[in-house]
Order: structure tokens, then sequence, then C-alpha cells
């Protein structure tokens, strides 16, 4: 049991990786630097120069950092799902008995295979924006399944860790609320991206301030989002804290990132408008989000075990 827990540890902080490594092939715009799948440029390792390019490959198409960026992205990738897979198995061997761990691992690992099967579409569809916006919420799901059923292991071999727990009847339904919010603030956030791409291609002399305000309401929507999630939780930080209930430790210190994790989005959002779009600060934007769905599921997940016997 505790062997199954260390690697689905070990799962989260490489799917983690593997989600900032893949921002960052798409601010670098190293999505295409690899334009087949699974070779790169009709070869099992990428060329490192233009004499090594096959003779129907244009040599305007290559360049040797985004080739091997997208490489590099492809190995962790499969690395992950490598670890992902011996989770799965360890999870079959010791929690037979237990379908919350059992199930949430099954299905991050079958999820897991087909966001590989997504990831190769990509490159087919010529980094379509739906399926960019697709291999995200695949990977989303994954983390949370996988942070789920870790949990639920901890609880299992250390005991009801939340057992003098005792919490707000709203908490549930705060929670849920902000996990739907989040989704629907990151797709979005996606589609915003992809439109600024396309937007940036047809426009590239025009900053990209002017560019947002072309994109219509999906830029307002997105900062109202932003802030209805701080307004969620605020009341969610003010239950938790509330002294007629107890909340464990986990629960407070989860609750805590998460408010100071809003706030450093609502500030990084706004930044990104009024300074330009850069792009170190879009791949923070985006991966502290997916920073926030595991802290939501933790959320949940706390307050689930709080209702165990």
């Amino acid at each position: 049991m505790q062997r199954y827990f260390q690697f689905s540890i070990l799962s989260m902080v490489f799917t983690y990786l593997l989600i900032f490594i893949g921002g960052l092939v798409r601010v670098s715009g190293a999505g295409m630097g690899c334009p087949d799948w699974p070779r790169c440029f009709g070869r099992w390792i990428p060329p490192t120069s233009l004499s090594q390019l096959p003779d129907y490959i244009d040599p305007e198409k290559f360049n040797l950092v985004l080739a091997w960026v997208e490489y590099l992205n492809r190995l962790f990738g499969a690395l992950v799902g490598f670890i992902i897979l011996i989770t799965f198995v360890l999870g079959y061997l010791h929690f037979k008995q237990s379908k919350r761990v059992l199930l949430s691992i099954s299905i991050a690992f079958f999820l897991t295979l087909l966001e590989g099967w997504v990831g190769a579409k990509l490159v087919d569809t010529v980094l379509d924006p739906i399926t960019i916006t697709i291999h995200l919420l695949l990977a989303l799901i994954i983390i949370g399944l996988i942070i789920y059923s870790s949990i639920q292991s901890y609880y299992l071999i250390v005991g009801n860790f939340e057992k003098s727990s005792n919490y707000h009847p709203q908490l549930k339904n705060v929670i849920i609320g902000i996990l739907v919010c989040l989704f629907i603030e990151i797709i979005i956030g996606t589609e915003i991206r992809g439109g600024l791409d396309m937007s940036r291609k047809d426009n590239p002399l025009i900053e990209s301030i002017i560019l947002l305000k072309m994109l219509g309401p999906f830029k307002y929507i997105h900062t109202i989002l932003g802030f209805s999630l701080l307004g969620l939780t605020l009341y969610l930080r003010k239950i938790v804290y509330d002294i007629k209930f107890r909340s464990s430790p986990f629960m407070i210190n989860s609750v805590n990132f998460i408010m100071i994790l809003i706030v450093t989005q609502i500030l990084l959002g706004e930044s990104l408008v009024f300074f330009d779009v850069k792009p170190l600060m879009q791949l923070f934007h985006m991966w502290f989000s997916s920073l926030l769905i595991g802290l939501a599921v933790s959320v949940f997940t706390f307050w689930k075990i709080s209702l165990e016997p």
C-alpha cells in the first residue's frame, strides 16, 4: 500500500511537470517543431543539422531548438505514461477492495492512453484549437484523479486523518462551484490564447493588447469569472475558519494556497493585458490553473473523507 502511495505522488509530480513542459512547448511555438508523429522529421532521433533532413522536407521548416523541445516533451510524456502504468498496476494489486482508489487510478490510466492519442492528433491537425483544449482538459482530469486516488490511499494507510473534522454544510457546494468555474475559466482562457495566435498571424504588427480587444466578450467573461472565483474562495476560507466548525490542517493549508493562487492568477491575468502578452507569464498563468484544480480536488477529497466513520 505504501508503495502505491509513493508512486501516486510520483505520478502527480511528474504529471505536473509534463503540464509545465507542455505549456512551454505552447508558448515557445514548438508544437510543430516535429511535423510528424511518432517520428520527428522522419527520424526516431531529431536531426541536428540540415544535412540530416529527408529530401522531402523543406529545410525552412526545420528549427533545431523547437524540434528538440517538442521531442523532449514527447519523451517526458512517455516517461509519465510509464509511471502512471506502474501506479495503476500497484493500485490493482493492493487496492482491489477500494473502489475509490482503484476506479480513479484506472480511469486516470486509460485517459493517459487517450491523451497520448490526442497528442498525436495535435500534429495531424496542425495544432487545431479545439484539439488543444481537449488535450489540456484531459491532463487536468488525469491530475485530479491521481490526486483523489492518492489521498484516498493515504486515508486507508494511516486511518481517518479527518475524523475530528466537522465542516460547514455549504463546503461541498462551494468547492464544486469553484471546480466548475475553474474548468470554464480554463476553457475560455485556452480559446483566448488560440484566438490571439490566429489574430497575431493575420496582424503581426498589432500589439497584443489591441488583439485582445478584437476577441470580443471572451476577455471580459474571463475576467468576471476570475473575480467570481475570488469571491467563492473568500467564502470558502470564511466557512473553513468558522469557529463553529473544526477544520484539519490539510484543509486549512489547501484553502490558503487556493486563495494565494487565485489572487496571483488575477494579477498575472491583468498584467498580461496591461503589459502586453509575455510568454513566460502566459506559461505560469496556465500552470497555476492546473495547480488550482489539484488543490480544489484535494479540498473536496478531505471533505469526503471527513464523512467516513
